[in-house]
């Protein structure tokens, strides 16, 4: 007998069919009226995932939707293979693939829903629901911009550090909570390119005019075409604004792609900074050949600081003194104590981040800071 499979759609989505058919194969899943399930709700891409059996396996394909194909709440990349019992999601709507072994010239019978089936849980509910949270800040930018000071060794506001936060009430926990789910999703780039351009956006209504450290998602290193593409228009829309991209220290793996990168940021006008020096491999090699304008100290290099004769206090004290001879300015982040600022200071560390000078706050829609001196370099 040749075997069925249907999908049965969890508990509380009203706008979908309780059992989806699929009914004959390659079976595709979408909008589109040509679709074999069509499926015309929110979030479901024209033409979103198919369905294969090959040599009695049954595969599922993302199509190139917006919002991701998921198996066991897994992104899927290409074709993966699915068995009954398996949990999917469309975006955020949430199937169990089930099989029908039933002989269908015999009397109907009822359903088994997947609590029934034997060795299956009821669908989990809270994963779904934070796909929705997430899907519904990306499609309606539910975000905002902070922003963190940074200091001179005497104290003096020398910059800032560009920060986003969710204004989602369902995803309330931090940068994160937001990072992992997008990670979970695949959407990590998607999010960072809408926290920026939050950001950018804040800071140019706000008229601050101090130099704007700015971060990207690992994932993005792995295109630097594309983010340098995002970058050069964002800098056409706020040409005025004193930007510098920090890249973390294990994407500069390759000499000549970080040499490129640096030469078209210059060619923006963006300076470049190194972050979490010291988190794990410390490139002193990238430093002589390619050297940034700014390089951060990782902050677990700058915790438990708190004396002259600490084993961390010698070894930023000639890390220190190694990037400063290469005219690179120094910045050391997660300063919470007059200690740890007062041996920062005497080590020579140019600039200073951390909850004892300032906590990250909202970037105001008008800002007093606009009138301050300009301490850009």
């Amino acid at each position: 007998m040749r075997e069925r499979f249907y999908l049965e759609s969890s508990d509380g989505q009203e706008q979908l069919p309780r059992r989806l058919d699929l009914n004959g194969f390659p079976a595709t899943l979408g909008r589109h009226p040509d679709c074999s399930v069509q499926l015309n709700v929110d979030r479901i891409s024209r033409l979103h995932a198919r369905f294969d059996l090959l040599d009695g396996e049954l595969r599922v394909e993302d199509l190139g939707s917006t919002n991701g194909t998921f198996v066991n709440h897994q992104a899927i990349q290409g074709p993966t293979v699915v068995a009954a019992g398996d949990v999917l999601h469309l975006a955020d709507h949430e199937f169990r693939l089930m099989r029908d072994d039933s002989d269908r010239t015999a009397p109907a019978r009822p359903v088994a829903s997947a609590d029934t089936v034997v060795g299956l849980n009821a669908l989990p509910r809270h994963f779904p629901l934070q796909m929705s949270a997430l899907f519904d800040l990306l499609e309606n930018e539910r975000v905002c911009a902070y922003h963190q000071g940074i200091h001179t060794a005497d104290g003096e506001l020398y910059a800032w550090e560009l920060l986003g936060r969710s204004t989602h009430p369902e995803l309330v926990d931090g940068p994160g909570q937001l990072f992992s789910l997008a990670g979970a999703l695949n959407v990590e780039v998607r999010l960072s390119r809408l926290l920026r351009r939050c950001s950018f956006e804040a800071a140019h209504r706000a008229g601050l005019r101090q130099p704007l450290f700015f971060n990207n998602h690992p994932a993005e290193c792995e295109d630097f075409d594309a983010l340098l593409a995002e970058l050069a228009e964002l800098r056409g829309c706020y040409p005025n604004l004193k930007l510098v991209f920090e890249v973390h220290e294990s994407a500069v793996t390759d000499l000549k792609v970080m040499a490129k990168v640096r030469d078209d940021l210059k060619r923006m006008g963006i300076s470049l900074a190194y972050d979490d020096f010291g988190a794990g491999q410390a490139r002193l090699l990238e430093l002589v050949d390619v050297p940034p304008d700014y390089l951060k100290f990782d902050i677990s290099l700058i915790r438990g600081l708190d004396s002259r004769d600490s084993p961390k206090y010698r070894l930023l004290s000639s890390l220190n003194n190694l990037i400063s001879d290469l005219g690179i300015r120094t910045l050391a982040e997660g300063i919470e104590t007059e200690v740890s600022a007062a041996l920062c200071r005497e080590i020579g560390i140019d600039l200073l981040q951390g909850y004892y000078y300032s906590r990250p706050s909202l970037i105001p829609r008008r800002s007093h800071h606009h009138s301050e001196t300009d301490n850009a370099p």
